[in-house]
């Protein structure tokens, strides 16, 4: 494990403190568990964002490596 020097705001400092009191663990146990909890949380969402939804769309009406046809559908 590495040791390391954390600047928290106020509240989320207290927040840890009742936790770990009320839990009796170490802050250090209770603040590992919120940053693993709240990173595989960041992992998950972006996982989510790519996936995106599919349609079937059915058959082409016109050979689309035909130009000339593809033309000819747009402009009626």
């Amino acid at each position: 494990m590495k040791r390391t020097t954390l600047i928290l705001e106020d509240a989320c400092m207290e927040g840890v403190r009742e936790l770990a009191r009320r839990e009796r663990r170490q802050i250090s146990e209770v603040v590992n568990e919120l940053l693993a909890e709240g990173l595989q949380r960041r992992r998950q969402r972006r996982r989510r964002a790519l996936a995106l939804p599919a349609y079937r769309m059915g058959q082409p009406r016109v050979n689309l490596g035909d130009r000339n046809a593809l033309e000819s559908l747009m402009d009626s």
